[in-house]
């Protein structure tokens, strides 16, 4: 359903299955500020859906990553906490076979599935607009040297399982690290922030 506006409240809705969208939420669950970070927009995840799509994304500061899967509709850019992101990953999980629908009526977001949802609050937080630049930048340098936080590799682990390999794509001194993850029911793109060395 497209977006539809009455008296000024932003409605849409999209529906997908509940099975890729749970390895979706898990996956960038991972990329979402564990703290209590004062921005927001760090300790939640996005959503947005359209063009047979739907599709989510998280950052740390540190990392970025967005993943989509297939889905019938449309979804304005959607904000929820981590906690939020959570519970509706527990939902999914009691019927992984059924289709999943979003339905976003102003401030609110209803996830249901088989007969059961839940109503999140959505945020209301500046997401950072250079996402689709940082993951799509085609630039290429000669490479120099990189640093970057070991542990972030592990949450790669998680989403990749085990016996499968992640490729990075170094894109030049100080530069993000791109990070390829094998192909599953969701398209991944994900980076690592380098670090700085004193």
């Amino acid at each position: 359903m497209e977006t539809v506006l009455e008296n000024n409240i932003v409605t849409n809705s999209l529906t997908t299955k509940a099975l890729p969208v749970i390895e979706l939420l898990e996956g960038v669950s991972t990329h979402a500020d564990k703290g209590k970070s004062a921005l927001h927009a760090l300790n939640s995840v996005q959503l947005l859906g359209g063009a047979g799509q739907l599709k989510a994304r998280a950052t740390d500061r540190y990392r970025l990553i967005e993943g989509e899967v297939e889905g019938e509709g449309h979804l304005d850019h959607t904000l929820i906490t981590l906690e939020d992101t959570k519970r509706v990953i527990e939902l999914l999980k009691s019927n992984k076979v059924g289709l999943v629908s979003l339905n976003r009526i102003g401030d609110l977001l209803t996830v249901s599935v088989s007969g059961s949802s839940i109503t999140l609050k959505v945020l209301e937080a500046n997401y950072p607009n250079s996402f689709a630049d940082l993951l799509n930048k085609s630039e290429r340098e000669q490479l120099g040297e990189i640093s970057f936080n070991p542990a972030f590799m592990a949450d790669y682990a998680k989403i990749a399982g085990k016996g499968n390999a992640v490729r990075l794509e170094f894109m030049g001194d100080r530069k993000p690290m791109i990070v390829h993850l094998p192909k599953s029911a969701v398209s991944w793109k994900a980076l690592i922030m380098p670090m700085r060395v004193i």
